[in-house]
C-alpha cells in the first residue's frame, strides 16, 4: 500500500474519529441539560411549596397580631415573626423567579451556577434562625397564645425580662455582621467553612463549596 493511500486512509480515520467524538459530546450535553432541566423542576416545585407555606404563615401571623392588637407583648411578639415570615417568603419568591429565568441556551457551567445558587438558599434559614436567637421568646409567646389560648408573659420576672431583652438588643448587631459573613464567598474563613458544614445539608454544602470553586476562578 502506497504512502498517499494510507495517508487517506488515516485521515478518513480521523474524520470518523472525529465525528463519533463529537456525537458523543453532544450526547453527553444532552444528558447533562436533561438531567438539569429535571432538578431545576423539582426545585420548581419545592419553591412553589415553601411560598405557599409562608404566605399561609403570614396570614396567620397577620390575623394573631390584629387580634391581639391590645395587648402589646402579644402584638410585638406576632410582628417579629411576621418579620421573619416575610423575609423567608421574600427570599423564596427571589429563587422562585431565578428558576424561571434560567435560559437552557446557555453553556452548562453557567446554569449549573444558576441551580447551586438555588439550593445554597437554605443559608438564609441557617442566618434567619441564628437572628431569631435573640428574640427567641416570641415563638413560644405567640404558640402558646395561638395553640392553647394561654398567655404566659403575665407569669415571667419582670427584672429578668428586662435584662434578658437589654443583653439581647446589644448582641443583634454583631449577630447581623457575623450573619453578613455567612457566605459562600467566604469560605475561605475558618469559621465560616466550620459553620456552613456542620449546619448545611449536604446538598446546601456541595452547592456552596461548588459556588467558592467558582468565585475562585473567577478571580
Amino acid at each position: 500500500m502506497e504512502d498517499k493511500e494510507i495517508r487517506e486512509l488515516f485521515a478518513e480515520y480521523n474524520d470518523k474519529l472525529d465525528t463519533v467524538l463529537s456525537l458523543n459530546k453532544a450526547s453527553i450535553e444532552k444528558i447533562k441539560l436533561e438531567n438539569t432541566k429535571k432538578q431545576t423542576r423539582n426545585i420548581l416545585v419545592k419553591r412553589s411549596i415553601e411560598v405557599m407555606f409562608f404566605l399561609m404563615v403570614l396570614i396567620v401571623l397577620g390575623k394573631f397580631t390584629a387580634d391581639h392588637w391590645g395587648m402589646l407583648h402579644l402584638a410585638v411578639s406576632g410582628i417579629i415573626l411576621h418579620i421573619f415570615g416575610l423575609i423567608a417568603l421574600i427570599g423564596s419568591i427571589g429563587q422562585l423567579t431565578l428558576v424561571t429565568q434560567i435560559d437552557y441556551a446557555k453553556p452548562i457551567v453557567e446554569i449549573r451556577e444558576k441551580i447551586e445558587k438555588i439550593n445554597a438558599h437554605s443559608l438564609l434559614f441557617i442566618k434567619l434562625a441564628f437572628l431569631s436567637a435573640p428574640v427567641w421568646w416570641a415563638y413560644p409567646i405567640v404558640a402558646l397564645a395561638y395553640f392553647f389560648d394561654f398567655d404566659i408573659f403575665p407569669h415571667l420576672d419582670v427584672a429578668f425580662v428586662n435584662k434578658y431583652v437589654i443583653i439581647n438588643a446589644l448582641l443583634l448587631v454583631p449577630l447581623v455582621w457575623l450573619l453578613k459573613k455567612l457566605s459562600y464567598k467566604n469560605m475561605h474563613i475558618k469559621w465560616v467553612k466550620r459553620t456552613i458544614n456542620i449546619l448545611a445539608s449536604t446538598n446546601t454544602r456541595k452547592a456552596v463549596n461548588f459556588l467558592n470553586d467558582i468565585e475562585e476562578f473567577k478571580k
